[in-house]
């Protein structure tokens, strides 16, 4: 009787154990986009570019049509110089 519990609690365990390794290696999709900014030289450092990876919202990028999020292609700003 103790044989026949023991070849079932193994089969029970085997089995859980490939359909949790089954599960686990479900993998979710995202739309990423690459977002990089220019930053000038200063007088302590090159010039620099700085780059990051963001999700895109699903919304964002169908409502815009062309799959780019928004805000993106946008100079920035340049300061004035100092003493004009």
């Amino acid at each position: 009787m103790l044989r026949i519990f023991l070849k079932l609690a193994r089969f029970t365990l085997t089995v859980s154990l490939f359909a949790s390794l089954g599960i686990s290696t479900t993998a979710w999709a995202y739309k990423v986009e690459k977002i990089c900014e220019d930053l000038p030289a200063t007088s302590s450092a090159p010039a620099q570019k700085k780059c990051k990876v963001v999700r895109v919202k699903e919304g964002a990028a169908a409502a815009k049509g062309d799959g780019k999020a928004e805000g993106h292609g946008e100079a920035p700003k340049e300061a004035k110089p100092a003493g004009h």
